[in-house]
């Protein structure tokens, strides 16, 4: 083999050779590869590399520019004698001192709201049960305790028949309280579309009032007045109008209403667990688009619960129940009947998409001290509520209260196990901060 054969051999080998190299490397070479200093490709299932450049930016929050507000939620306010007596003085009844300290955590909320069980009478013809009538100062002090809104849809809204819904709504209009679930005419009712809807710092709520029964008092001529959703509410209110709810639920939606918030006057007295109506009833409404659904009535509380829940095209959100917060304002002696909780519910709202959610949920367990039980005449009143960590503090620390003896000490004490047994510690205003102090 000659000298330039040699050389044009070599030539072509070495571009043969050249060729197999660059079309072996583009095949290692994927189309769109990342730029020299981006992040590698994170595939589903693996972990992203530890070892990002310097200048990757951050992820931004979800939600940046929120707004909250916050809810105080109370039981019902059932009126006896016994309270109506605590109250009276030589000009007037005066309410206020019943509620204790707690009146400063009502009024600290943005907005509060409890249930009525009561109606208003004119003059000094006040009952208790069966059918309850009370002072009108009992408005005034309502007012002045912090409360905003009152639900009128209970078992005893119609206790003074039609005179007395008219009545009392006065009352509450002159005490400066809104009011939901009974109406003076058809057009009341009709313009306000079965709600109340309050703007709670620039969160629209929509809140709602039902009750299943009207204490065997018929409304035959003035059905509009009061908000009934059982079909046979003189027969036991099993038949529930799902379609009037469905109605006003999506009524509410349209009118702007970010949450919607259901009163609802449901179950038995006395019952501490809800019964299969009141699970249907409110996995109706749930489904329907409620958000918040607050029970009365039963006397006694019943569990509370944060859920996820779904409406009719599937898409999640946080609700909350309560079956029954039981008897918040009341001197009935029954068993559980003197353990409630003051419901503390935060909403927030992203003002960049509108979106509004339940944010945080806690409660102050409370206690209506009697202390007729007790036989302590020495203080010149019986009934007081009372924050049951604050009073039990007071005690364990060898400063109780002046009316806190050892009896009263273990009473509290079992009631605030009682509370938790109901609503579920979790919840409980107190425990959620310890918890947070001790993760700090």
């Amino acid at each position: 083999m000659n000298k330039k054969f040699k050389i044009v051999l070599i030539t072509v080998l070495a571009a043969i050779v050249l060729v197999v190299a660059v079309i072996v490397i583009a095949s290692l070479v994927k189309p769109n590869a990342p730029a020299e200093n981006s992040a590698p490709p994170v595939v589903a299932g693996t972990l992203p590399p530890t070892d990002e450049p310097e200048n990757t930016p951050e992820p931004s929050p979800e939600h940046v520019n929120t707004v909250t507000s916050t809810l105080a939620v109370g039981g019902d306010i059932v009126m006896h004698t016994g309270l109506n007596g605590e109250a009276m003085g030589d000009t007037g009844y005066d309410y206020v001192p019943i509620f204790g300290i707690l009146k400063d955590f009502i009024a600290s909320a943005d907005y509060s709201v409890c249930s009525l069980v009561t109606t208003f009478a004119e003059g000094a013809n006040y009952t208790a049960y069966p059918l309850f009538k009370s002072p009108t100062d009992l408005a005034a002090s309502i007012a002045q305790v912090g409360f905003n809104l009152m639900n009128t849809a209970t078992s005893h809204c119609v206790d003074s028949f039609k005179d007395g819904i008219d009545y009392t709504l006065d009352t509450l209009d002159a005490a400066g309280l809104s009011h939901v679930g009974t109406y003076r005419t058809q057009e009341e009712r009709d313009a306000s579309g079965n709600r109340y809807m309050a703007d709670i710092n620039g969160i629209n709520v929509a809140f709602l009032a039902y009750t299943c029964d009207t204490n065997s008092v018929p409304v035959a001529g003035f059905e509009y007045a009061a908000s009934i959703c059982a079909l046979d509410y003189l027969g036991g209110g099993t038949k529930i109008d799902y379609d009037l709810m469905q109605a006003d639920i999506s009524s509410a939606r349209e009118a702007g209403a970010d949450i919607v918030f259901v009163f609802m006057s449901w179950g038995t007295e006395f019952a501490t667990e809800p019964n299969e109506q009141q699970v249907e009833i409110a996995d109706f409404l749930f489904e329907n688009g409620a958000d918040i659904i607050i029970g009365g009535h039963c006397r006694v509380p019943q569990r509370m619960e944060l859920r996820t829940v779904k409406d009719a095209e599937g898409n999640e959100r946080t609700g909350f129940i309560c079956y029954s917060l039981g008897n918040m304002l009341s001197c009935q002696n029954d068993e559980y009947t003197d353990i409630s909780a003051l419901v503390n519910i935060q909403l927030t709202k992203d003002t960049d998409t509108g979106e509004v959610w339940i944010s945080d949920v806690s409660y102050k367990p409370i206690y209506m001290a009697d202390l007729y039980d007790y036989g302590i005449n020495d203080y010149g009143w019986h009934y007081r509520m009372v924050d049951l960590h604050a009073a039990i503090n007071s005690y364990e620390s060898g400063t109780p209260w002046e009316f806190i003896t050892d009896e009263v000490y273990r009473d509290m004490a079992d009631a605030l196990e009682a509370v938790h047994e109901f609503f579920g510690a979790e919840l409980d205003s107190a425990v959620k901060d310890a918890a947070a102090a001790t993760e700090e």
